[in-house]
């Protein structure tokens, strides 16, 4: 049974569940490729490098690793560019999610990059090592595949529900930030599509309220989910207005 299904009680009916475009965690899942990309073409530099003087041609060779570290180092370099990218973001956060959000990635892609300018420092000041290579690749590859596993994971636990008496949603794995706010404490919802969000259909939706404002990200179909809100308060006041 899954949170939405958990959390809906038999009393209440369920009205709308947000989407949240996979679009929201992109720089992950490309980070995660890069990562998996750039492992894999060390590990094949590494093997070519093995069959040197056994199965393949020295010429053949030699263009095979050349184009495999070639591949690999354009990965790394991407890798530095979307780092870099994800700490200006945390310097120029206008709000407390972006900041949280850019510097835990900011910190996790650091930290590989910084795993990978070591061994890279290594292998130029010593003798290159067909063993340390693979270990390396397969460290990036292993790398990669934890960043989009998190990022699955994280995209999973986002949510965002609408029932016939309140919204509640929760987001995050780790640390659950949840929310549950009856229909009759809403004041208003605002929804604000960035550039890149009318192209893909997704905007920021924030519920405000006298308990505080609730913002999701990458909300799919916004503008339907708050109509269907504020459709919801106002039957709420009427039925109020009735009852006085």
């Amino acid at each position: 049974m899954g949170y939405v299904d958990k959390t809906v009680s038999k009393n209440e009916r369920l009205i709308k569940q947000a989407k949240i475009s996979s679009l929201s965690f992109l720089d992950r899942y490309i980070t995660a490729v890069l990562y998996i990309l750039g492992g894999l073409f060390v590990i094949v530099e590494a093997l070519f490098i093995k069959m040197d003087s056994i199965m393949v041609g020295e010429q053949i060779v030699s263009v095979a690793t050349v184009v495999t570290a070639a591949l690999g180092g354009v990965c790394f370099l991407l890798l530095i560019v979307l780092a870099l990218y994800r700490v200006i973001q945390v310097l120029t956060a206008a709000d407390k999610d972006a900041l949280i959000s850019g510097a835990v990635f900011g910190r996790l892609a650091l930290f590989g990059l910084v795993g990978i300018a070591v061994a890279a420092i290594a292998v130029m000041l010593g003798q290159p090592n067909q063993t340390f290579d693979v270990v390396e690749g397969i460290l990036c590859v292993v790398f990669g595949g934890l960043v989009l596993l998190f990022a699955i994971l994280r995209y999973k636990a986002i949510k965002l529900v609408l029932t016939d008496n309140r919204v509640f949603g929760r987001r995050n794995i780790w640390r659950t930030e949840a929310f549950d706010l009856p229909i009759g404490k809403i004041d208003n919802v605002i929804v604000v599509f960035s550039f890149w969000g009318k192209m893909f259909n997704y905007a920021t939706v924030t519920i405000k309220s006298v308990m505080g404002e609730y913002k999701y990200k990458y909300v799919t179909s916004a503008e339907e989910f708050k109509n269907l809100v504020i459709d919801m308060v106002t039957e709420a006041e009427k039925e109020n207005a009735k009852a006085e």
